[in-house]
């Protein structure tokens, strides 16, 4: 009898013990900072479930962690912890709103509908200590579906919306792949005269995004400083024409505004430009066409050996090729990145998500395994960031 208490005390004692690590290394696991190795991702939900036009409908957003776990610990980003963008198929219509965070950590934002037809929303979010994310999502409206208006590049890039006249003006030709600076004069529509009372807006004097005419493309801009944009001017001198360098250094430098962008592709874009005045926010539209660059000849890979079965990415001035890779769960994923030439700020391969790093040689070909145990978006760059690519694991 002594015997049989003891060995139950003993497995008791076992149980606890098991527990007591359970418990410990699940919390351990949750403070864990792992999501610079995951991907988080955000569902979006419509109450009701028909939306239909003139009607209110609640559009609510979870954002899940690496884990597949309700996240709502988001940054502020712009005086904001989330941005929704919800635009017509035609991009005539356009919304800058913000969810609110709800008691159990979904997003949320009533929003009516004018007209029926189709519309794609835009949100952008900033988890802590992790990179900002960019989800899109296709939602249907039922109700009188309005005519739809023809996305075509402006005749001049001069706009006047109400009380503002804008004009815009790049500091080079329009070319995809190539870094740009777009700077825009606000006037007053009445007077003519350059306004100098744009009040912030998100924390900034203006508030820029960029969709392209298939809607598969998405830039979220911010405007930079004076200084910074006189001095990003000054860097561009091979440009004759630098239309803002004196305007910039004098008493109207308050009515202009400069943003930096690349395009990643070419086509046609529509930009919304939104400033602030008088407590008003005012949406000044630009219509345009990026054109390709010049075609670079093919990179010659002869002489280069790849592994057997790896998949072969070029590095050049052009960008990463192929930029965007879509593979399946679960299945062995080695990448063979070749960098082709100096002029691409390639000297590193960086996958934040993943934790990997590696250098990249000119003339050199660099393995990367890459994990699919999980599904999700990795993205990747070089060092500084300007060249980007992804990969979806499905």
């Amino acid at each position: 009898m002594n015997l049989l208490k003891i060995t139950l005390l003993i497995l008791f004692a076992s149980i606890l013990l098991g527990c007591g690590n359970s418990g410990e290394h699940s919390d351990a696991t949750h403070k864990t900072d792992d999501k610079s190795t995951g991907v988080f991702t955000a569902e979006m939900s419509v109450s009701p479930t028909s939306v239909v036009s003139g009607q209110p409908v609640k559009l609510i957003f979870r954002i899940k962690d690496p884990k597949g776990e309700t996240y709502s610990d988001l940054e502020l980003d712009h005086e904001k912890n989330m941005h929704l963008y919800i635009v017509s198929d035609d991009l005539s219509q356009f919304n800058h709103e913000h969810p609110v965070k709800n008691a159990d950590g979904t997003f949320e934002h009533t929003f009516t509908f004018p007209n029926g037809g189709q519309y794609k929303i835009y949100i952008d979010f900033k988890p802590k200590n992790a990179e900002k994310r960019f989800e899109s999502y296709d939602l249907n409206v039922s109700g009188e579906v309005r005519a739809k208006v023809e996305v075509k590049p402006d005749d001049k890039f001069e706009k006047t919306v109400e009380d503002l006249r804008v004009t815009m003006k790049p500091d080079g030709d329009l070319i995809a792949g190539k870094e740009l600076m777009l700077t825009f004069q606000v006037f007053d529509s009445k007077t003519n005269k350059p306004v100098t009372d744009l009040e912030d807006y998100l924390g900034a004097k203006a508030h820029f995004v960029v969709i392209s005419k298939d809607l598969k493309d998405f830039v979220h801009v911010h405007p930079m400083s004076n200084d910074n944009a006189k001095g990003k001017e000054d860097s561009h001198g091979e440009h004759n024409e630098k239309p803002t360098d004196e305007k910039l250094a004098g008493k109207d430098s308050e009515s202009i505004v400069a943003a930096m962008l690349t395009f990643p592709k070419e086509g046609v874009y529509k930009i919304f430009a939104q400033f602030k005045q008088n407590d008003k926010i005012t949406v000044v539209p630009f219509v345009f066409e990026v054109k390709q660059g010049e075609a670079d000849k093919p990179v010659d890979l002869s002489n280069v050996t790849f592994p057997e079965g790896s998949y072969k990415i070029i590095v050049s001035k052009n960008g990463f090729t192929p930029q965007e890779i879509s593979y399946k769960a679960d299945k062995p994923l080695k990448l063979a990145f070749y960098r082709a030439d100096e002029e691409n700020c390639g000297d590193e391969i960086v996958f934040k998500d993943l934790n990997i790093k590696k250098k990249l040689p000119v003339g050199e070909v660099v393995l990367v395994d890459i994990p699919t145990d999980k599904k999700g978006e990795f993205n990747f760059s070089c060092d500084n960031d300007k060249l980007k690519g992804k990969i979806i694991i499905q």
